[in-house]
């Protein structure tokens, strides 16, 4: 043991043999203090033309190499961006100098008093794409759901889930950490557009961060403050259908470190509908027409604080805390229409009546201390988060042909609660030329309880329901440990990680006594390969391995009640799915003002889960009801292979474009009791977005969607077309900014899919939201006689 620690100390001295001359760091940001990934740093010597060094900076924007005491010109350059020089006299520096960050510019020439940064919205990287959300017109006055549609690689279904490339296990992550709430839909309402700076999209991670997340990782980052004195913005906003309310973002800097706040509240009443056609083959009625709509009149209120204090030289406390509140009375009308021969033989009217309370409250604090100069530090954090949500209805249905008759009163009630707590702890030790070592070790405790249950209407009074009630508890603990070693050499830099993941699951139904633990232990290796060439062309190879777990009312073995004819039944057989993923990705210029990244990608995935629909008798006291059950299984194996193609282009300098393609080829081999999952085709995913400066203060943007069809196991989905429109006008100095924008203008924003199962076939048309008008009005603040338009944010450290 003595001699192992004698050996590591000598280990670390040696690294000082390292600076002889002297280290250089700094981080390359652009103009909204984003960092600028992958940025080619010439430094050349003023003294001597032939003396030159150069690197190319990591994903995160950050560079460091070792080079000659002199004086120096410093060049920095990336596609999309101006290239700039800094002069810089690194003589009698000692062995380190930190640079900062160095800021470079779009393209656009920036006004001396008011910045007018006409880039696009999207920022394409080699590892990541970010969306800046000061850019988006589109969805001003709304939530991160209206956000989540113009964001790249990513598309809302019609029930206002996510998917990623098409698939929607997806992890989403606020500043870093997990979102908290029980779906994504439910976070994407909760959350202000105008709270939010950037969204960050990772396909393909390193072993750096979690292995949750099949399709990849989104990571939602909030406004924080890094500019010194008082800098904010204020929002308020209405529409039709109707939507009202305020938005306030604050944030500061001093030496000694930084705060911010956000807080938001809005009221909106958004409208979903859908229809259901059936042709039942085998028992009457044999067709069923059902059309039903969905009146959501929600609040939601959020707060957000937090900040960085500086203790010392080397060392930094942050924090934060989130709060979040959701209230909402939903009202759901189905009428049903059913038919034997054509011939009409009764409507069946439903009312529904639901109201919901959610809650969510999460607190971190992460401390940071650098160990040396040279880039060495240690990270500890802990995170905590608690959320309850509550869900009371009354559903009422009557039959109205052919004679007037009441069925009864129904009610459900479910409560949730959920509390998940993280620690962390991340050590990164630097080498020679641009390598460096990073270990690390994350704890994810979780826990949910739900209580459901519906009560039916009798002769003696309301009835627990046995079949639909029920008390199920749900753990699961990941404890992950990682080693990712980052390296170069000439062009060529790469980096090599290795994660182990122990799960450790268990499942509880009190009503039913049923009990059931799960664990393993899993392996997740990635490699990343990057070749610089000429110019600021770029080759990137990635391959990883990832899980894909469950979510947690998709196991617990329980129906929950959807209406009298349709339920959905939890599977606690479901096993996770693994995938094994490779990206080849180029990033260069073809001609000036001209980015293209393609991406060609495979992923295979082992024990896939699909949903699956199958005729079921249930019994309701002494009645048998026959409904329609949806679970979900392991079907067998999918792959899933395409091209992804990004284009960012500047034709003048008042018209911006966004081109994103993929072409996604897929096949699936599998069954599930019978019923023939196998399938493969070709999906097809576009997404062309424009900005076009009218005049010197008014914007538009016009973006156009679509979603070719495809053909899956059951399902068959018809392709989508739908368009947004937004117009920006600045007033007063760039001061306050007037924004409308008009989103599904043609109202073509419908999933229609097609199922077909034993005996029947189904038809469902889902429109999540109808279309929708927005009207606000933004006032940008700051202590300085100058105005300058962007967003400022913290580095956000995404939980490994």
């Amino acid at each position: 043991m003595r001699l192992y620690f004698i050996s590591f100390m000598s280990f670390l001295l040696s690294l000082n043999m390292f600076a002889q001359d002297v280290k250089v760091n700094g981080i390359i940001i652009d103009e909204s203090g984003s960092e600028v990934p992958f940025a080619s740093v010439i430094f050349s010597s003023k003294n001597d033309s032939t003396i030159t060094y150069g690197t190319l900076g990591l994903e995160d924007g950050s560079f460091s190499l070792i080079l000659k005491k002199d004086e120096y010109i410093v060049e920095v350059s990336v596609v999309g961006l101006v290239s700039k020089s800094f002069n810089y006299n690194l003589k009698g520096n000692g062995d380190s100098i930190d640079l900062g960050k160095l800021s470079i510019q779009s393209e656009t020439q920036l006004d001396e008093v008011v910045v007018r940064n006409t880039t696009s919205a999207v920022k394409l990287g080699l590892d990541k794409k970010e969306y800046d959300v000061s850019k988006d017109l589109l969805s001003k006055g709304g939530t991160l759901a209206d956000v989540m549609q113009n964001v790249p690689s990513v598309q809302i279904d019609g029930s206002g889930n996510l998917s990623l490339r098409g698939n929607a296990n997806v992890l989403i992550l606020l500043d870093g950490k997990p979102s908290g709430f029980a779906s994504s839909a439910e976070f994407l309402r909760s959350i202000p557009a105008s709270s939010i700076a950037k969204v960050e999209v990772i396909t393909n991670p390193s072993a750096k961060f979690t292995a949750e997340g099949a399709a990849g990782i989104i990571n939602v980052i909030l406004k924080k403050g890094t500019v010194r004195k008082l800098n904010g913005s204020a929002e308020i906003f209405t529409g039709y259908r109707f939507n009202i309310g305020s938005n306030v973002n604050l944030n500061g800097a001093a030496k000694t470190g930084s705060w911010y706040a956000n807080t938001g509240i809005g009221y909106s009443e958004p409208l979903g509908k859908s229809w259901i056609s059936l042709d039942d083959f085998i028992s009457e009625p044999d067709s069923t027409e059902q059309n039903s709509e969905r009146l959501r009149k929600q609040l939601y209120v959020l707060l957000n604080v937090g900040g960085d204090k500086n203790l010392g030289e080397k060392q930094t406390l942050s924090g934060s805390v989130t709060y979040r509140k959701v209230v909402a009375n939903n009202e759901n009308t189905t009428d049903y229409e059913d038919f034997n021969n054509r011939t009409l033989t009764s409507i069946i009217n439903r009312f529904e009546e639901e109201d919901q309370k959610g809650s969510f409250f999460q607190g971190r604090t992460d401390y940071n201390i650098r160990l040396d100069t040279l880039g060495q530090k240690f990270e500890v954090g802990f995170n905590a988060e608690f959320s309850r949500n509550n869900d009371d209805a009354q559903i009422l249905e009557n039959r109205v042909f052919p004679e007037l008759n009441n069925n009864g009163l129904d009610i459900t009630f479910n409560e949730e609660n959920r509390r998940q707590y993280l620690v962390s702890a991340d050590y990164t030790l630097p080498f020679q030329k641009e390598s460096k070592l990073e270990l690390g070790y994350l704890s994810t405790l979780g826990s949910t309880r739900n209580d459901y249950g519906v009560r039916t209407e009798a002769d003696m009074g309301f009835v627990d329901i046995p079949e639909f009630t029920n008390n199920t508890e749900y753990r699961e603990n990941v404890h992950a440990f990682y080693g990712q070693y980052t390296g170069s050499w000439n062009k060529l830099s790469f980096k090599l990680g290795l994660r182990s993941e122990t799960t450790d699951i268990l499942i509880k139904a009190m009503a039913t006594d049923y009990q059931e633990g799960k664990n393993y232990t899993d392996i997740f290796p990635s490699a990343f390969l990057n070749y610089k060439l000429k110019g600021d062309a770029t080759f990137n190879l990635s391959l990883s391995r990832r899980i894909g777990r469950p979510y947690y009312k998709l196991v617990v073995p329980f129906s929950s009640y959807t209406d009298r004819r349709n339920i959905f039944v939890g599977n606690p057989d479901i096993n996770p799915r693994y995938i094994s993923s490779a990206e080849l990705a180029y990033s260069g210029k073809i001609l000036e003002k001209f980015q293209i990244i393609p991406t060609l990608y495979i992923r295979d995935t082992k024990n896939e889960m699909e949903f699956f629909v199958e005729r079921r008798n249930v019994t309701v006291g002494s009645e048998t009801r026959e409904v329609f059950a949806s679970t979900i299984a392991n079907i067998g194996n999918y792959t899933a292979y395409g091209l992804e193609l990004g284009i960012v282009h500047k034709p003048t300098n008042w018209w911006d474009i966004y081109l994103e393609t993929t072409f996604n080829g897929f096949k699936q081999v599998g069954n599930v009791r019978g019923a023939s999952f196998n399938g493969e085709g070709l999906l097809f995913y576009g997404r062309f977005n424009h900005t076009i400066n009218l005049f010197k203060s008014m914007k538009l943007q016009w973006q156009n969607n679509y979603r070719g069809p495809i053909e899956t196991g059951q399902y068959r989905r018809k392709g989508i077309y739908y368009m947004n429109l937004g117009l920006s006008n600045s007033l007063f100095n760039d001061r306050y900014t007037l924004t409308v924008n008009y989103s599904d203008v043609l109202n073509s924003n419908k999933r229609i899919v097609t199922t077909y199962g034993n005996g029947f076939i189904r038809e469902l048309t889902l429109q999540n939201r109808v279309p929708q008008l927005n009207l606000s009005l933004s006032y940008r603040f700051d202590s300085k006689s100058k105005v300058k338009e962007g967003l400022q944010y913290d580095d956000v450290k995404i939980i490994n």
